[in-house]
């Protein structure tokens, strides 16, 4: 195609994440400035910018994984850049998918990806949770699906697969839109295992000596500056997860075990039973 073979060596530029948001650019240098930060779901950094360069954020932050459920991998880094979400990584008997990124892998962290199959399909819920997907693109050249409405976020990356509300990428794993928090906002739901990976939509306060275990959830526009969602935005949501048949609810950053659909649909009609707020919700009230 005449005029596109240029463009594939901004894919070649390195590689830069921000410190305060873990959000990834590719530049012909250091980035004088993050609109991930700048967006109004976030806020900027209150000492200024800090980006760091790929070795630069694998030396300061350790990579870790765990299998939490069969066939299901999280990896995180701890201590974390950014805001810190964990990747996912499914296997399935027809190829692995991966789905968010955490902030960086490590070149053991990729390594354990290989052996585990490496990754044939990879997504991810919203820019908030892309993290480090320029690394597992690079190194394992998966199908990207991404939905087309947060394209314009997708500037370090090469989506191969764009898709408008519903995905099946393989077999028994499915991506839904549920917009609201991002407009492209999706969740992955694992039919076999019965999990939706939620993205951000919504957020658990954690047993302190059970990081399975939810003790509130909360939904949100913004979730640093207390933005609740609007009637119409929690009526789609609704109209998506009620469509799921999931036993556990995962965020990027809260693997909650004991959160299902009718938990997270109670917590939506609460929401629009009288003026939507973004405030915890202890579990113990949203069981039915």
């Amino acid at each position: 195609m005449p005029g596109y073979l240029p463009f594939a060596g901004a894919l070649k530029l390195p590689g830069f994440t921000c410190d305060n948001c873990g959000f990834w650019q590719r530049h012909f240098e250091t980035p004088l400035q993050c609109p991930m930060c700048l967006d109004a779901r976030h806020v900027v950094p209150q000492t200024g910018w800090r980006f760091l360069s790929e070795r630069e954020a694998q030396a300061a932050f350790p990579c870790h994984w765990e299998e939490l459920e069969p066939g299901v991998w999280r990896f995180w880094n701890d201590p974390v850049t950014g805001i810190g979400p964990s990747a996912y990584l499914v296997q399935t008997d027809h190829g692995n998918m991966g789905f968010e990124g955490c902030p960086v892998f490590s070149t053991a962290a990729l390594d354990k990806i290989a052996a585990l199959g490496g990754m044939q399909v990879l997504s991810s819920s919203h820019p908030h949770a892309y993290g480090a997907l320029p690394q597992l693109q690079d190194r394992f050249d998966p199908e990207l699906c991404l939905p087309a409405a947060d394209f314009t976020w997708s500037a370090a990356l090469q989506v191969s697969w764009p898709y408008d509300d519903f995905l099946e990428p393989l077999p028994g794993l499915e991506l839904h839109r549920t917009a609201g928090h991002f407009d492209g906002h999706a969740v992955l739901f694992d039919r076999k295992r019965k999990i939706c990976f939620c993205g951000d939509a919504f957020k658990f306060e954690l047993d302190p000596e059970n990081f399975r275990r939810a003790l509130t959830i909360s939904a949100h526009k913004a979730f640093v500056r207390g933005v609740p969602l609007t009637p119409n935005e929690l009526r789609r949501y609704r109209d998506v997860f009620e469509r799921l048949d999931f036993t556990q609810t995962w965020t990027p950053f809260e693997p909650a075990a004991n959160c299902g659909r009718p938990e997270v649909l109670a917590l939506l009609d609460s929401l629009l039973s009288g003026r939507s707020h973004a405030a915890p919700v202890p579990m113990e009230t949203l069981k039915v």
